[in-house]
Protein backbone atom coordinates (compact mmCIF):
# COMPACT_ATOMS: atom_id res chain seq x y z
CA UNK A 1 0.00 0.00 0.00
CA UNK A 2 1.51 3.27 -1.10
CA UNK A 3 2.52 5.32 2.05
CA UNK A 4 0.26 8.29 2.10
CA UNK A 5 1.99 10.75 4.13
CA UNK A 6 3.01 13.76 3.41
CA UNK A 7 6.04 14.40 1.53
CA UNK A 8 9.50 16.23 3.46
CA UNK A 9 9.58 19.40 2.29
CA UNK A 10 10.03 22.77 3.79
CA UNK A 11 7.36 24.38 1.72
CA UNK A 12 3.96 25.03 3.29
CA UNK A 13 1.32 23.58 1.62
CA UNK A 14 -0.83 26.14 -0.95
CA UNK A 15 -3.64 27.59 0.96
CA UNK A 16 -6.81 27.52 -0.45
CA UNK A 17 -7.67 31.45 -0.78
CA UNK A 18 -10.67 31.49 0.75
CA UNK A 19 -8.79 29.70 4.08
CA UNK A 20 -5.91 32.20 3.85
CA UNK A 21 -8.21 35.40 4.34
CA UNK A 22 -9.59 34.51 7.63
CA UNK A 23 -5.94 34.14 8.87
CA UNK A 24 -4.97 37.57 7.73
CA UNK A 25 -7.43 39.30 9.38
CA UNK A 26 -6.63 37.92 12.41
CA UNK A 27 -3.29 38.87 12.10
CA UNK A 28 -3.83 42.66 11.18
CA UNK A 29 -6.34 42.61 14.01
CA UNK A 30 -3.39 41.73 16.61
CA UNK A 31 -1.44 44.29 15.14
CA UNK A 32 -3.96 47.23 15.54
CA UNK A 33 -4.74 46.53 18.96
CA UNK A 34 -1.28 46.43 19.96
CA UNK A 35 -0.59 49.84 18.45
CA UNK A 36 -4.07 51.62 19.87
CA UNK A 37 -3.37 49.90 23.18
CA UNK A 38 -6.03 48.45 23.26
CA UNK A 39 -3.74 45.84 25.62
CA UNK A 40 -2.82 48.05 28.46
CA UNK A 41 0.69 46.73 28.90
CA UNK A 42 2.80 49.08 28.13
CA UNK A 43 5.44 48.25 25.06
CA UNK A 44 8.85 48.81 26.84
CA UNK A 45 7.15 47.01 29.63
CA UNK A 46 7.12 47.62 33.48
CA UNK A 47 9.15 50.95 34.98
CA UNK A 48 11.86 50.11 37.16
CA UNK A 49 11.50 50.65 40.70
CA UNK A 50 13.86 52.86 42.41
CA UNK A 51 15.03 53.20 45.67
CA UNK A 52 13.53 56.06 47.95
CA UNK A 53 15.51 55.23 50.89
CA UNK A 54 18.35 57.01 48.95
CA UNK A 55 16.46 60.36 48.75
CA UNK A 56 16.34 60.90 52.41
CA UNK A 57 20.07 61.94 53.16
CA UNK A 58 19.63 64.16 50.09
CA UNK A 59 19.38 68.23 51.65
CA UNK A 60 18.84 71.55 49.38
CA UNK A 61 22.44 73.16 49.41
CA UNK A 62 22.44 75.78 52.12
CA UNK A 63 22.08 79.74 51.63
CA UNK A 64 22.61 82.40 53.98
CA UNK A 65 21.46 85.15 51.88
CA UNK A 66 18.00 83.42 51.07
CA UNK A 67 18.11 82.37 55.42
CA UNK A 68 19.05 86.00 56.39
CA UNK A 69 15.92 87.10 53.56
CA UNK A 70 13.38 84.70 55.04
CA UNK A 71 13.98 85.66 58.64
CA UNK A 72 13.78 89.39 57.88
CA UNK A 73 10.59 88.97 55.93
CA UNK A 74 9.19 87.59 58.91
CA UNK A 75 10.58 90.17 61.13
CA UNK A 76 8.43 92.62 59.20
CA UNK A 77 5.20 90.99 58.89
CA UNK A 78 5.45 90.59 62.41
CA UNK A 79 6.06 93.98 62.94
CA UNK A 80 3.60 94.81 60.36
CA UNK A 81 0.72 93.30 62.35
CA UNK A 82 1.82 94.58 65.26
CA UNK A 83 2.05 98.32 63.72
CA UNK A 84 -1.47 97.90 62.21
CA UNK A 85 -3.47 96.48 65.78
CA UNK A 86 -1.40 99.28 67.70
CA UNK A 87 -2.28 101.96 65.60
CA UNK A 88 -5.92 100.80 65.71
CA UNK A 89 -6.32 100.70 69.17
CA UNK A 90 -4.42 103.90 69.97
CA UNK A 91 -6.67 106.35 66.80
CA UNK A 92 -9.69 104.12 66.73
CA UNK A 93 -12.07 102.83 69.47
CA UNK A 94 -12.00 99.59 67.72
CA UNK A 95 -10.43 97.52 70.21
CA UNK A 96 -12.12 99.34 73.11
CA UNK A 97 -13.10 96.51 74.73
CA UNK A 98 -9.09 95.16 74.98
CA UNK A 99 -7.73 98.55 76.56
CA UNK A 100 -10.27 99.13 79.00
CA UNK A 101 -10.15 95.51 79.95
CA UNK A 102 -6.39 95.61 80.31
CA UNK A 103 -6.41 99.27 81.45
CA UNK A 104 -4.48 99.97 78.39
CA UNK A 105 -3.66 103.74 77.27
CA UNK A 106 -5.19 105.29 74.11
CA UNK A 107 -3.81 108.39 72.77
CA UNK A 108 -6.90 108.91 70.97
CA UNK A 109 -8.98 109.11 73.89
CA UNK A 110 -6.36 111.03 75.69
CA UNK A 111 -6.58 113.77 73.26
CA UNK A 112 -10.07 114.16 72.92
CA UNK A 113 -9.58 114.36 76.67
CA UNK A 114 -7.02 116.66 76.55
CA UNK A 115 -8.66 118.49 74.11
CA UNK A 116 -11.83 119.05 76.33
CA UNK A 117 -10.03 119.91 79.38
CA UNK A 118 -8.11 122.55 77.45
CA UNK A 119 -11.16 123.86 76.15
CA UNK A 120 -12.91 123.80 79.43
CA UNK A 121 -10.60 126.57 81.01
CA UNK A 122 -9.76 128.33 78.62
CA UNK A 123 -13.89 129.08 78.30
CA UNK A 124 -13.49 129.86 82.32
CA UNK A 125 -10.95 132.39 81.55
CA UNK A 126 -12.59 134.17 78.81
CA UNK A 127 -15.75 134.73 80.83
CA UNK A 128 -13.72 135.70 83.78
CA UNK A 129 -11.99 138.18 81.48
CA UNK A 130 -15.41 138.99 80.09
CA UNK A 131 -16.68 140.44 83.76
CA UNK A 132 -13.88 142.52 84.07
CA UNK A 133 -14.43 143.91 80.70
CA UNK A 134 -17.98 144.56 81.37
CA UNK A 135 -17.01 146.04 84.77
CA UNK A 136 -14.56 148.49 83.16
CA UNK A 137 -16.87 149.24 80.83
CA UNK A 138 -19.36 149.98 83.39
CA UNK A 139 -17.34 152.10 85.28
CA UNK A 140 -16.76 154.49 81.97
CA UNK A 141 -20.00 154.80 81.19
CA UNK A 142 -20.83 155.83 84.84
CA UNK A 143 -17.75 158.79 84.09
CA UNK A 144 -19.13 159.13 81.09
CA UNK A 145 -22.70 160.38 81.48
CA UNK A 146 -20.83 163.17 83.96
CA UNK A 147 -18.51 164.45 81.16
CA UNK A 148 -21.33 164.18 78.70
CA UNK A 149 -23.57 166.61 80.94
CA UNK A 150 -20.81 168.85 81.72
CA UNK A 151 -19.40 169.40 78.05
CA UNK A 152 -23.39 170.25 77.18
CA UNK A 153 -23.45 172.65 80.10
CA UNK A 154 -19.62 174.08 79.46
CA UNK A 155 -21.03 174.44 75.03
CA UNK A 156 -24.55 175.65 76.02
CA UNK A 157 -25.31 179.38 74.85
CA UNK A 158 -27.60 179.95 78.17
CA UNK A 159 -24.63 179.00 80.55
CA UNK A 160 -23.03 181.42 82.86
CA UNK A 161 -19.31 182.38 82.75
CA UNK A 162 -18.66 180.86 85.98
CA UNK A 163 -20.88 177.51 85.21
CA UNK A 164 -18.72 176.91 82.13
CA UNK A 165 -15.60 177.51 84.63
CA UNK A 166 -16.96 174.88 87.08
CA UNK A 167 -18.28 172.41 84.00
CA UNK A 168 -15.04 172.28 82.85
CA UNK A 169 -13.54 171.24 86.27
CA UNK A 170 -15.76 168.36 85.73
CA UNK A 171 -15.21 167.49 82.67
CA UNK A 172 -11.65 166.95 83.54
CA UNK A 173 -11.98 165.18 86.42
CA UNK A 174 -14.36 162.97 84.40
CA UNK A 175 -11.90 162.56 81.86
CA UNK A 176 -9.26 161.04 84.22
CA UNK A 177 -11.57 158.58 85.50
CA UNK A 178 -12.55 157.46 81.83
CA UNK A 179 -9.02 157.14 80.55
CA UNK A 180 -8.52 154.27 83.77
CA UNK A 181 -11.73 152.64 82.91
CA UNK A 182 -11.06 152.56 79.14
CA UNK A 183 -7.53 151.12 79.37
CA UNK A 184 -8.36 148.66 81.74
CA UNK A 185 -10.90 147.64 79.19
CA UNK A 186 -8.43 147.71 76.62
CA UNK A 187 -5.36 145.59 77.85
CA UNK A 188 -8.09 143.01 78.56
CA UNK A 189 -10.02 142.89 75.29
CA UNK A 190 -6.47 143.15 73.17
CA UNK A 191 -5.53 139.87 74.88
CA UNK A 192 -6.00 136.33 73.11
CA UNK A 193 -9.40 134.41 73.75
CA UNK A 194 -8.44 131.44 72.02
CA UNK A 195 -5.83 128.26 72.64
CA UNK A 196 -4.40 126.15 69.99
CA UNK A 197 -5.64 122.60 69.89
CA UNK A 198 -4.46 119.52 68.84
CA UNK A 199 -7.64 118.44 66.20
CA UNK A 200 -7.53 119.40 62.92
CA UNK A 201 -10.65 120.18 62.78
CA UNK A 202 -9.59 123.61 64.65
CA UNK A 203 -6.62 123.90 62.83
CA UNK A 204 -7.56 127.64 61.84
CA UNK A 205 -7.82 130.98 63.88
CA UNK A 206 -11.21 132.12 62.93
CA UNK A 207 -12.61 128.09 63.40
CA UNK A 208 -11.04 128.42 66.65
CA UNK A 209 -12.28 131.54 67.58
CA UNK A 210 -16.26 130.33 66.64
CA UNK A 211 -15.35 127.17 69.12
CA UNK A 212 -14.67 129.57 71.94
CA UNK A 213 -17.27 132.16 71.31
CA UNK A 214 -19.98 129.36 70.98
CA UNK A 215 -18.53 127.50 74.40
CA UNK A 216 -18.60 131.19 76.18
CA UNK A 217 -22.09 131.84 75.06
CA UNK A 218 -23.38 128.19 76.30
CA UNK A 219 -21.71 128.83 79.78
CA UNK A 220 -23.59 132.08 80.16
CA UNK A 221 -26.63 130.47 78.96
CA UNK A 222 -26.36 127.72 81.40
CA UNK A 223 -25.62 130.04 84.38
CA UNK A 224 -29.07 132.14 83.35
CA UNK A 225 -31.65 129.66 83.24
CA UNK A 226 -29.78 128.76 86.98
CA UNK A 227 -30.84 132.17 87.92
CA UNK A 228 -33.92 132.51 86.04
CA UNK A 229 -36.12 131.52 88.64
CA UNK A 230 -34.72 134.08 91.65
CA UNK A 231 -36.48 136.14 93.05
CA UNK A 232 -34.03 138.26 95.32
CA UNK A 233 -32.61 141.16 94.32
CA UNK A 234 -29.25 140.04 93.81
CA UNK A 235 -30.29 137.55 91.80
CA UNK A 236 -32.40 139.34 89.80
CA UNK A 237 -29.00 141.66 89.51
CA UNK A 238 -26.79 138.96 87.91
CA UNK A 239 -28.85 137.83 86.13
CA UNK A 240 -28.94 141.33 84.00
CA UNK A 241 -25.26 141.36 84.38
CA UNK A 242 -25.29 138.30 82.55
CA UNK A 243 -27.54 139.12 79.69
CA UNK A 244 -25.42 142.51 79.63
CA UNK A 245 -22.03 140.48 79.39
CA UNK A 246 -23.31 138.16 76.69
CA UNK A 247 -23.98 140.32 74.08
CA UNK A 248 -20.15 141.73 74.43
CA UNK A 249 -19.33 138.24 72.56
CA UNK A 250 -18.05 138.42 69.47
CA UNK A 251 -18.41 142.35 69.51
CA UNK A 252 -15.41 143.20 66.98
CA UNK A 253 -16.84 146.72 66.74
CA UNK A 254 -16.42 147.46 70.33
CA UNK A 255 -13.29 145.89 70.17
CA UNK A 256 -11.63 147.65 67.40
CA UNK A 257 -12.45 151.06 68.44
CA UNK A 258 -10.81 150.18 72.37
CA UNK A 259 -7.37 149.08 70.55
CA UNK A 260 -7.20 151.57 67.95
CA UNK A 261 -8.28 154.78 70.15
CA UNK A 262 -5.84 157.05 71.35
CA UNK A 263 -7.39 158.60 74.78
CA UNK A 264 -4.83 161.35 75.41
CA UNK A 265 -5.06 162.79 72.09
CA UNK A 266 -8.65 163.06 72.33
CA UNK A 267 -9.99 166.72 72.33
CA UNK A 268 -13.36 166.89 74.16
CA UNK A 269 -16.05 166.73 71.83
CA UNK A 270 -13.64 163.38 70.32
CA UNK A 271 -13.94 162.30 73.61
CA UNK A 272 -18.01 163.42 73.47
CA UNK A 273 -18.37 161.31 70.03
CA UNK A 274 -16.85 158.66 71.50
CA UNK A 275 -18.43 158.06 74.80
CA UNK A 276 -21.60 158.38 72.30
CA UNK A 277 -20.12 155.40 70.23
CA UNK A 278 -18.86 153.02 73.26
CA UNK A 279 -22.55 153.43 75.01
CA UNK A 280 -24.48 152.40 71.57
CA UNK A 281 -21.88 149.36 71.68
CA UNK A 282 -22.65 147.73 75.01
CA UNK A 283 -25.59 147.52 77.23
CA UNK A 284 -25.60 148.77 81.09
CA UNK A 285 -27.81 150.22 83.50
CA UNK A 286 -26.15 153.56 82.99
CA UNK A 287 -26.62 153.33 79.10
CA UNK A 288 -30.16 152.56 79.01
CA UNK A 289 -30.50 156.02 81.23
CA UNK A 290 -28.67 157.55 78.63
CA UNK A 291 -31.20 156.46 75.75
CA UNK A 292 -33.63 157.84 78.14
CA UNK A 293 -31.72 161.00 78.73
CA UNK A 294 -30.92 161.30 74.93
CA UNK A 295 -34.18 160.94 74.55
CA UNK A 296 -35.64 163.62 77.12
CA UNK A 297 -36.55 167.22 76.14
CA UNK A 298 -33.79 170.11 77.94
CA UNK A 299 -37.30 172.64 78.64
CA UNK A 300 -34.57 174.62 80.67
CA UNK A 301 -32.38 174.64 77.51
CA UNK A 302 -35.30 175.64 75.25
CA UNK A 303 -37.09 178.12 77.47
CA UNK A 304 -33.52 179.66 78.12
CA UNK A 305 -32.41 179.82 74.52
CA UNK A 306 -36.60 181.44 73.49
CA UNK A 307 -35.63 184.24 75.95
CA UNK A 308 -31.93 184.68 74.79
CA UNK A 309 -33.56 185.05 70.95
CA UNK A 310 -36.29 187.54 72.15
CA UNK A 311 -33.85 189.75 74.07
CA UNK A 312 -32.60 190.50 71.01
CA UNK A 313 -35.61 191.83 69.35
CA UNK A 314 -36.77 193.00 72.64
CA UNK A 315 -34.65 195.07 74.58
CA UNK A 316 -36.84 195.41 77.54
CA UNK A 317 -38.05 191.57 77.73
CA UNK A 318 -36.20 190.78 80.85
CA UNK A 319 -36.63 194.04 82.47
CA UNK A 320 -40.78 192.43 82.87
CA UNK A 321 -41.48 195.93 80.99
CA UNK A 322 -44.38 194.71 79.86
CA UNK A 323 -46.86 194.98 81.98
CA UNK A 324 -45.95 198.80 83.31
CA UNK A 325 -47.89 201.33 82.10
CA UNK A 326 -47.19 202.41 78.39
CA UNK A 327 -45.24 199.26 78.32
CA UNK A 328 -44.51 196.96 75.41
CA UNK A 329 -42.83 194.29 74.05
CA UNK A 330 -43.30 190.47 74.08
CA UNK A 331 -45.08 187.83 76.10
CA UNK A 332 -45.26 184.95 76.24
CA UNK A 333 -48.93 182.63 77.64
CA UNK A 334 -47.69 178.92 76.63
CA UNK A 335 -45.44 176.48 75.15
CA UNK A 336 -46.21 173.25 73.67
CA UNK A 337 -44.26 170.47 72.53
CA UNK A 338 -45.29 167.47 70.25
CA UNK A 339 -42.83 164.30 70.69
CA UNK A 340 -43.99 162.77 67.46
CA UNK A 341 -43.28 165.47 65.28
CA UNK A 342 -40.60 167.27 67.10
CA UNK A 343 -42.31 170.71 67.11
CA UNK A 344 -42.61 173.32 69.63
CA UNK A 345 -45.39 175.64 69.37
CA UNK A 346 -45.34 179.24 71.41
CA UNK A 347 -48.60 181.03 71.70
CA UNK A 348 -48.06 184.87 73.57
CA UNK A 349 -48.21 188.46 72.57
CA UNK A 350 -47.09 191.40 71.22
CA UNK A 351 -47.66 195.17 72.19
CA UNK A 352 -46.75 198.55 70.93
CA UNK A 353 -47.69 202.20 71.06
CA UNK A 354 -46.49 201.83 67.14
CA UNK A 355 -48.20 199.86 64.66
CA UNK A 356 -45.35 197.76 64.04
CA UNK A 357 -46.10 194.33 65.70
CA UNK A 358 -45.42 192.68 62.67
CA UNK A 359 -41.83 193.76 62.25
CA UNK A 360 -41.19 192.70 65.71
CA UNK A 361 -42.27 188.87 65.00
CA UNK A 362 -40.92 188.70 61.46
CA UNK A 363 -37.88 190.05 63.48
CA UNK A 364 -38.09 187.63 66.22
CA UNK A 365 -38.20 184.42 63.67
CA UNK A 366 -35.39 185.61 62.04
CA UNK A 367 -33.43 185.16 65.04
CA UNK A 368 -35.18 181.30 66.32
CA UNK A 369 -33.93 180.62 62.89
CA UNK A 370 -30.76 181.52 63.64
CA UNK A 371 -30.46 179.60 66.74
CA UNK A 372 -28.31 176.51 67.25
CA UNK A 373 -31.02 174.39 68.53
CA UNK A 374 -34.21 175.79 66.73
CA UNK A 375 -34.94 175.80 62.94
CA UNK A 376 -37.94 176.00 60.42
CA UNK A 377 -39.61 179.07 62.59
CA UNK A 378 -42.62 180.06 61.28
CA UNK A 379 -45.92 182.45 62.08
CA UNK A 380 -48.83 180.42 62.41
CA UNK A 381 -51.63 183.01 62.83
CA UNK A 382 -51.47 186.86 63.57
CA UNK A 383 -53.98 189.20 64.66
CA UNK A 384 -54.06 192.96 65.64
CA UNK A 385 -55.82 195.82 67.29
CA UNK A 386 -55.79 198.64 69.09
CA UNK A 387 -55.22 202.77 68.29
CA UNK A 388 -52.42 205.29 68.05
CA UNK A 389 -53.94 206.02 71.68
CA UNK A 390 -54.17 203.31 73.74
CA UNK A 391 -51.16 201.56 71.77
CA UNK A 392 -51.52 198.00 69.12
CA UNK A 393 -52.07 194.38 70.62
CA UNK A 394 -51.21 191.63 68.58
CA UNK A 395 -51.67 187.55 69.30
CA UNK A 396 -49.11 185.26 67.98
CA UNK A 397 -48.41 181.33 67.16
CA UNK A 398 -45.12 180.30 66.18
CA UNK A 399 -44.09 176.64 65.16
CA UNK A 400 -40.78 175.70 65.65
CA UNK A 401 -38.66 172.41 65.13
CA UNK A 402 -36.00 171.62 67.03
CA UNK A 403 -32.61 170.65 65.71
CA UNK A 404 -31.19 167.15 65.80
CA UNK A 405 -34.48 165.85 67.69
CA UNK A 406 -34.34 162.47 68.61
CA UNK A 407 -37.52 162.18 69.19
CA UNK A 408 -38.78 163.35 66.14
CA UNK A 409 -36.35 160.47 64.54
CA UNK A 410 -37.77 157.50 66.36
CA UNK A 411 -41.70 158.97 65.71
CA UNK A 412 -41.39 158.00 61.61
Amino acid sequence: MADQSLPVNNQAPAMDPMVAKPMESDLLKNIVSTETGANNAPILGDAPELDTSLLYDVKPQQSILLLSLKILFGILFVSSLASLAFFTSQLTNTFDFVTSNFNLPNISADLASTNTQIIGLQTDLNMSRLQQIKGSLDKFSYDGDEFLQQFEIFNSGTSSAQEKVDAKIAMDKARTLMKTSFINSRDKISKDFITPLIDINFAETPQLQSLYEEKLRALITDKLTILSGGKDDSTKMDYRNLQQTLKLIGNMELKNILIQTDFDSLADDKLYDLVKKVNSLITNDMTSVQVVKSKRIKWSDIIDEIDLRTKEVDKNYSLKFYNSPGGSGIRYNSYDFDSSTGKISINGETKSLEPSNFTMIANLIDQLNQSTIFMNAEMRSFSKSGSPDEGYLATLRLALDLRNNPNAANSK
